[in-house]
């Protein structure tokens, strides 16, 4: 049906004994190859860092959004292409950019001009521009915007010249099964399937009574899509932080996506492994700072920016400096992706994601999915 198939291909490569949906597989885009899971980190186009310059990543997300609101900028990437114009030769997915454009109220965009952006710019994957649902809208308005992002992804799908990404969206499973079931009817089986509208129901739907527990249902959403779309890779957008990728891979998530370690950094804090957010230094302001463990973790932290530096050398830098935050955040979401990897192919994957979790929000939720492993272990 589509254009572009034969330019993508995804084998299971490492299939978990423990979670029945967990694996490994190769992804093959053109020439380049890479294995799951990924995190594609997300980067603004005219901006600092430029993380790869710092340390070796294979994965990068661009908007569409950022790009097209600067004129200089979009002329520049069409003419150079996005990766020259990165200096990054990895693989780069160029995000459509619907959810920033949907936060003026409208898209002032056409997917045509979405697909001449991709066709000039030449990224790996582009994404199917999309309507993403709001979870405090009324049902008839998300249905309307499931039934633009429908239209878009027919016209998009049979007339794009790279790889895209079809898109599903659903609050509720049978809305979802629906939207899995009109995407088939366009390309029946894609090498690519995204979930969105998901981070809304992290931030936004605490306490909702339209979801007796969002994060609950996020967890089942993964698993209907993954069992609707089997042999296709999939990527749930924005849901990438290095706390919740441990939920999400053992779901059967095989890409996620993240600015996460750059907007963290933008609000001062730092990240490290198997804790929330810190602060670097205590300003008695009731923000977290750096208990006396985490700063056992920092003093053994590794990164570009942390590398040869004394403990308290470490927490200055960190504390003074945006850019040495968004290095450190970075490399510490790349490690702990790189860490599950590892886990998941020597066969202690299980251990390592109940240590991960073990304390704060997703605690519970990985309990949750545990239940379904045991479920589908009896059966």
């Amino acid at each position: 049906m589509s254009l572009w198939s034969s330019k993508v291909s995804f084998k299971d490569h490492y299939v978990d004994d423990t979670f029945p949906l967990v694996r490994s597989a190769k992804l093959k885009i053109n020439k380049k190859s890479v294995y799951t899971p990924l995190l594609w980190l997300g980067h603004l186009p005219s901006a600092q860092p430029h993380i790869w310059n710092h340390f070796d990543i294979e994965t990068i997300m661009v908007s569409a959004y950022e790009i097209i609101r600067n004129r200089r900028v979009y002329e520049e990437i069409c003419e150079k292409g996005i990766h020259k114009y990165l200096g990054f030769d990895g693989l780069v997915i160029m995000d459509s950019g619907g959810f920033s454009f949907q936060k003026k109220d409208s898209l002032e965009v056409d997917p045509e001009d979405i697909l001449e952006l991709y066709e000039m710019s030449k990224p790996d994957l582009g994404v199917v521009l999309d309507h993403p649902l709001n979870p405090l809208e009324n049902e008839m308005k998300n249905k309307d915007r499931w039934m633009k992002t429908l239209q878009n992804s027919d016209l998009m799908l049979k007339n794009g010249k790279i790889p895209l990404i079809p898109v599903v969206h659903g609050y509720s499973l049978e809305d979802l099964r629906n939207s899995c079931n009109d995407i088939k009817k366009i390309h029946e089986n894609p090498p690519i399937i995204g979930l969105g509208s998901i981070v809304p129901l992290i931030f936004k739907c605490r306490g909702s009574k339209k979801f007796k527990n969002s994060v609950n249902f996020i967890i089942d959403s993964v698993r209907m899509v993954r069992k609707e779309f089997p042999d296709s890779l999939l990527h749930v957008f924005g849901i990438g932080s290095a706390k919740s990728m441990h939920l999400m891979y053992s779901l059967g998530v095989d890409s996620l996506d993240s600015m996460g370690w750059r907007l963290k950094a933008a609000y001062g804090c730092i990240q490290l492994p198997g804790v929330g957010d810190r602060y670097p230094l205590n300003k008695n302001n009731g923000r977290p700072s750096l208990s006396k463990d985490d700063k056992k973790l920092l003093d053994l932290c590794e990164c570009p920016i942390c590398r040869y530096k004394s403990l308290k050398e470490k927490i200055e830098v960190l504390d003074s400096d945006f850019k040495s935050r968004a290095i450190h955040n970075a490399w510490v979401f790349m490690r702990e992706r790189d860490l599950y990897y590892e886990k998941l192919l020597d066969g202690s994957c299980f251990d390592f994601c109940n240590e991960r979790l073990k304390k704060g929000f997703f605690s519970k939720h990985f309990n949750y999915a545990l239940q379904e492993v045991v479920h589908q272990k009896l059966g």
